[in-house]
């Protein structure tokens, strides 16, 4: 017997949540509705109802999905509730991630995925948590990357020891913002917290939280966020790890450099890329890095990483499976390790 679609709602109708389906260079679904709204998801998901606190951006969504979408007043009465569902998405802006995943759990709903990062502190993360293990609820954090194929494949070769022993890791994210918005804003949190987190996500789903031995910041004033995060950590296997968040760039980039004692990979927004160790032809008896292409390495087209966190959702409601990527629990570690760059002594 076909198992029931999946009731569920969308709180915050922006980039993420919507508008980004509009790229015409983004692999599609780029967006929680554009899953929602794909040919997969209409066969597991009931859209109930979008919500947002700008109207114009409630009616912008109406009109691109041809569904129902509510206005939020930005102070909520007593007492509000959102309908019962099975599945809440938490796509609001950052500073309310805290207050609308509590919401959405004291009305009721069992399952929520929220977008990053799941808190402002590790503090607010820690009472989701405990707000989750008393309702019995179920909580996703959205940092995709964990479902994308091609990291996905390198994790796993190098938990193998397909690509060697793990020596170091350089991760770099750059962003282009030259008129910084909310995320340079005293009030929204850095680019280390923003954009960051990601980077910081996947080295703790690589090797593990690693400990903090180094690190400083830039800021423009005074009682500002920084513009540029530089951190050192090392891991109990000795596995060094350069991470440098900063904005203010002509481009966008975002990478890991992964170097094992006979390996290089890097992961990018441009594309990965993969060296092996072979007898060097310019210097007798060294050995010199050469590219190949591994065997193995998902083609392009395979399923992307939204698909892949709401198939995981999927299973997990349906009962299929128990298994659960970036829980709420591996997200406070994440928040732990970025509030330590932030009180490094200076």
């Amino acid at each position: 017997m076909k198992p029931p679609k999946i009731n569920v709602i969308l709180i915050g109708l922006g980039r993420i949540a919507s508008k980004l389906e509009k790229d015409p260079y983004r692999k599609k679904p780029c967006t929680h509705m554009g899953v929602i709204s794909s040919p997969w998801g209409k066969k597991n998901f009931n859209f109930i109802s979008g919500y947002d606190t700008k109207r114009e951006t409630c009616e912008e969504f109406a009109k691109t999905w041809k569904e129902q979408a509510q206005v939020l007043p930005k102070e909520l009465p007593s007492g509000f509730v959102f309908p019962n569902a099975d599945l809440a998405v938490v796509a609001t802006p950052s500073l309310t991630h805290g207050f609308f995943a509590k919401l959405c759990m004291a009305s009721g709903i069992k399952h929520v995925l929220i977008e990053k990062p799941v808190a402002m502190d590790a503090k607010e993360a820690k009472s989701l948590e405990r707000m989750a293990k008393a309702k019995g609820c179920k909580l996703w954090i959205n940092h995709e990357r964990r479902y994308h194929p091609s990291y996905l494949f390198v994790k796993n070769e190098i938990g193998k020891g397909s690509f060697g022993v793990l020596k170091s890791i350089r991760a770099s994210v750059f962003t282009s913002a030259k008129n910084p918005g909310i995320a340079f804003s005293k009030f929204g949190g850095g680019p280390l917290l923003h954009d960051g987190t990601h980077a910081v996500d996947l080295i703790h789903w690589l090797v593990g939280k690693p400990k903090l031995i180094h690190a400083s910041l830039e800021r423009p004033k005074k009682g500002f966020v920084e513009t540029r995060a530089f951190a050192n950590f090392r891991t109990k296997n000795q596995v060094e790890i350069n991470l440098d968040v900063s904005g203010g760039r002509e481009y966008f980039q975002f990478e890991l450099d992964l170097h094992t004692d006979s390996h290089r990979i890097i992961c990018s927004n441009d594309g990965f890329q993969f060296y092996r160790s072979i007898p060097s032809k310019l210097y007798k008896g060294f050995h010199s890095l050469q590219s190949y292409l591994p065997k193995g390495f998902p083609k392009p087209e395979v399923s992307n990483a939204f698909l892949g966190i709401y198939s995981e959702i999927v299973n997990v409601i349906q009962g299929k499976s128990k298994h659960m990527e970036g829980t709420i629990g591996e997200n406070v570690q994440i928040l732990e390790s970025i509030e330590s760059i932030y009180r490094f002594p200076k």
